[in-house]
């Protein structure tokens, strides 16, 4: 049930809709980085697919557009709110209702058009050979890295779909996703991999504290956008990895 619950929750996969409670929520956080998973070989196989009919700029569009397809763009949107947030200039209860003002400001905006272009031009840069092992592993060390603030950190509103989360939440659900994503990582890029996973999870961790200083706890804005900064990370990272 709880990996079910994630992928419902972390994708628009087109699946049959199924009622469940508060707690299956929380159960499904071990599995953020194995729909990470599943996210990155469908990005995997459009890239084997398409890399000998298109050009990489636009194969690098593609799949950073896919990648937001997949998700519905959830994480994305969460990262916006808090960039709209963090930098609005006022007190930690006026940045908590700037964030939950549906409408995009300019923070937002900028904070959107970085991401895309981050995202592309990383993909853009990676050699072909390397390109899909990066898209395999980004996805689930960003997902990981999500579950660690949930767990650590307070939820600062009274009501949300993140405070779903909290209920019942244990150090114990970080064992299974941070198992599997050390393994995973390690499976596809060796002690680069692990390497990789270690630095965004160090650099998610200060990006999280950073939010928490700024508004008192976390939302789940703040989760999507701890996801999208581990993910520039991470590809980042992993450029810098392979050029050493």
């Amino acid at each position: 049930m709880g990996f079910y619950v994630a992928l419902l929750f972390l994708t628009r996969i087109p699946l049959p809709n199924i009622k469940f409670e508060e707690k299956d929520i929380v159960r499904s956080l071990p599995y953020f980085p194995v729909v990470g998973a599943i996210i990155g070989v469908i990005l995997a196989l459009a890239d084997a697919v398409l890399r000998n009919y298109l050009p990489d700029p636009a194969l690098a569009g593609l799949i950073v557009i896919l990648e937001t397809v997949i998700t519905g763009g959830l994480h994305i949107d969460g990262f916006a709110d808090t960039m709209d947030g963090l930098f609005c200039g006022k007190d930690k209860s006026g940045k908590l209702e700037v964030m939950k003002d549906s409408r995009l400001g300019a923070f937002g905006a900028i904070g959107i058009v970085s991401l895309y272009l981050l995202k592309f031009s990383a993909l853009l840069s990676v050699p072909a050979p390397l390109r899909q092992k990066l898209i395999l592993i980004f996805p689930v060390i960003s997902r990981w890295v999500m579950t660690w603030p949930v767990v650590l950190f307070p939820y600062v509103r009274e009501k949300g779909l993140g405070k779903a989360f909290k209920v019942g939440k244990s150090l114990l659900q970080l064992v299974l996703p941070t198992v599997f994503c050390l393994i995973f990582t390690y499976v596809i890029g060796k002690l680069h991999g692990i390497m990789l996973a270690i630095l965004c999870f160090g650099l998610g961790l200060l990006f999280s504290l950073y939010i928490v200083k700024k508004i008192g706890g976390m939302t789940g804005d703040t989760y999507g956008a701890v996801n999208e900064f581990t993910e520039i990370v991470a590809l980042y990272t992993f450029l810098i990895l392979e050029n050493l």
